[in-house]
Protein backbone atom coordinates (compact mmCIF):
# COMPACT_ATOMS: atom_id res chain seq x y z
CA UNK A 1 0.00 0.00 0.00
CA UNK A 2 1.53 3.29 -0.80
CA UNK A 3 1.64 6.28 1.70
CA UNK A 4 -1.25 8.59 0.56
CA UNK A 5 -3.45 5.80 0.22
CA UNK A 6 -2.77 4.58 3.86
CA UNK A 7 -2.84 8.30 4.92
CA UNK A 8 -6.44 8.75 3.74
CA UNK A 9 -7.32 5.52 5.18
CA UNK A 10 -6.15 6.92 8.50
CA UNK A 11 -7.41 10.25 8.29
CA UNK A 12 -11.19 9.61 9.83
CA UNK A 13 -9.46 7.79 12.80
CA UNK A 14 -6.63 10.73 13.32
CA UNK A 15 -9.26 13.20 13.20
CA UNK A 16 -11.78 11.88 15.23
CA UNK A 17 -8.65 10.73 17.78
CA UNK A 18 -7.47 14.64 17.80
CA UNK A 19 -10.62 16.71 17.71
CA UNK A 20 -12.65 17.62 20.60
CA UNK A 21 -16.26 18.37 20.11
CA UNK A 22 -19.20 20.49 22.46
CA UNK A 23 -23.18 20.91 22.15
CA UNK A 24 -24.29 23.26 24.39
CA UNK A 25 -28.29 23.30 25.31
CA UNK A 26 -30.05 26.39 26.40
CA UNK A 27 -33.38 26.33 27.82
CA UNK A 28 -34.82 28.08 25.24
CA UNK A 29 -34.79 24.74 23.06
CA UNK A 30 -31.63 26.10 20.69
CA UNK A 31 -28.60 24.36 20.99
CA UNK A 32 -25.11 25.69 19.59
CA UNK A 33 -22.06 23.04 18.68
CA UNK A 34 -18.16 24.10 19.09
CA UNK A 35 -15.28 22.45 17.97
CA UNK A 36 -11.72 22.28 18.20
CA UNK A 37 -7.67 20.29 18.23
CA UNK A 38 -6.16 21.83 21.28
CA UNK A 39 -7.13 24.12 24.22
CA UNK A 40 -9.27 26.55 23.14
CA UNK A 41 -8.39 29.65 25.61
CA UNK A 42 -11.02 31.84 26.94
CA UNK A 43 -13.63 32.01 23.88
CA UNK A 44 -17.07 34.30 24.16
CA UNK A 45 -20.75 32.98 23.41
CA UNK A 46 -21.99 34.82 21.29
CA UNK A 47 -25.25 33.73 22.72
CA UNK A 48 -26.03 35.24 25.86
CA UNK A 49 -29.85 35.56 26.08
CA UNK A 50 -30.91 32.34 27.39
CA UNK A 51 -29.41 29.93 30.08
CA UNK A 52 -27.29 26.79 29.15
CA UNK A 53 -29.03 23.87 31.08
CA UNK A 54 -26.45 20.83 29.92
CA UNK A 55 -23.00 20.16 27.62
CA UNK A 56 -22.25 17.45 25.44
CA UNK A 57 -18.58 17.25 25.97
CA UNK A 58 -16.52 14.38 23.38
CA UNK A 59 -12.80 15.31 24.33
CA UNK A 60 -9.61 14.78 22.20
CA UNK A 61 -5.88 13.73 23.03
CA UNK A 62 -5.36 17.25 23.77
CA UNK A 63 -8.37 18.44 25.43
CA UNK A 64 -10.05 16.63 28.26
CA UNK A 65 -11.81 19.48 30.65
CA UNK A 66 -14.22 22.42 30.00
CA UNK A 67 -14.67 25.19 31.88
CA UNK A 68 -17.94 27.75 32.18
CA UNK A 69 -17.98 31.00 33.40
CA UNK A 70 -20.62 33.62 34.35
CA UNK A 71 -18.46 36.87 33.07
CA UNK A 72 -17.05 37.16 29.18
CA UNK A 73 -13.15 37.31 30.72
CA UNK A 74 -12.94 33.59 31.84
CA UNK A 75 -12.62 34.89 35.20
CA UNK A 76 -15.68 33.77 37.56
CA UNK A 77 -15.55 29.81 37.06
CA UNK A 78 -18.91 28.40 37.72
CA UNK A 79 -18.59 25.09 36.29
CA UNK A 80 -15.62 22.27 35.37
CA UNK A 81 -17.30 19.55 33.45
CA UNK A 82 -15.55 16.43 31.47
CA UNK A 83 -16.74 14.01 29.02
CA UNK A 84 -20.41 12.77 28.28
CA UNK A 85 -23.65 14.86 29.20
CA UNK A 86 -22.87 17.33 31.82
CA UNK A 87 -25.42 18.77 33.82
CA UNK A 88 -25.05 22.57 34.11
CA UNK A 89 -26.18 24.82 36.48
CA UNK A 90 -29.01 27.05 34.58
CA UNK A 91 -27.81 30.37 33.74
CA UNK A 92 -26.81 32.33 31.44
CA UNK A 93 -22.57 32.09 30.77
CA UNK A 94 -20.45 34.82 29.23
CA UNK A 95 -17.61 32.29 28.35
CA UNK A 96 -15.93 29.06 28.11
CA UNK A 97 -12.42 27.17 27.91
CA UNK A 98 -11.29 23.71 26.81
CA UNK A 99 -8.67 22.34 27.69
Amino acid sequence: MQFPQLFLMLLPVLSSTYAWHMTTSFDDGTSLKFDGHTNSHCKRFKKSNAGINNVYFEGSSFADTFELFSDTRCKSLVFKGKKGSNNVPDEEYGSYKVY
